[in-house]
């Protein structure tokens, strides 16, 4: 049996492990990419896979490693899961209280909307807050206000404008 080899940086290496390098660098990028520059639990479960197809058939990888790699994707997933609870829960509490959302457009010019939360929608693992039938990302969120306070600030402005 034969095995090719090539030089790379003044090291022998088999095209095999060297397949598999690339190919895992370019499954990180890929993922990497899709995900907006972090690796969520799709991106990892993708690495994961990709990593087991290329493997050196002559020097598998070993059974717990496998293990601990599955255990890492659990707990990341679990993890990504709590923080999409907690922001629902977060943004469910903001139904009726007036909050100022900063948003960014395409040209990167900041702008500022302020109204009262309508409802929250929880769509394609994102949470976002109803404001005059417009949703924005839950993200956005700069500040909340109190009702009371909001009440005080309309009433000075009427003060005011007599």
């Amino acid at each position: 049996m034969s095995s090719i080899a090539s030089v790379v940086n003044g090291e022998l290496v088999n095209n095999s492990t060297a397949a598999s390098s690339s190919s895992i660098s370019k499954a990180v990028d890929a993922a990497s990419k899709e995900s907006g520059g972090s690796l969520d639990k799709d991106a990892f479960l993708q690495l994961l896979v990709t990593q087991m197809k290329y493997q050196d058939p002559l020097e598998p990888t070993d059974n717990t490693e496998y293990v601990s790699q599955l255990a890492t994707f659990s707990e990341l997933e679990n993890m990504q899961n709590l923080v999409s609870n907690t922001d629902m829960q977060r943004a469910s509490m903001l139904v009726g209280r007036y909050v100022l959302m900063e948003t960014t457009d395409s040209t990167g010019n900041t702008k500022e909307i302020g109204g009262l939360v309508d409802s929250v929608v929880y769509q394609g693992g994102k949470t976002y807050l109803s404001i005059n039938e417009t949703l924005y990302n839950f993200d956005d969120l700069s500040k909340v206000y109190d009702s009371a306070y909001v009440a005080n600030q309309v009433a000075k402005e009427e003060t005011d404008t007599e």
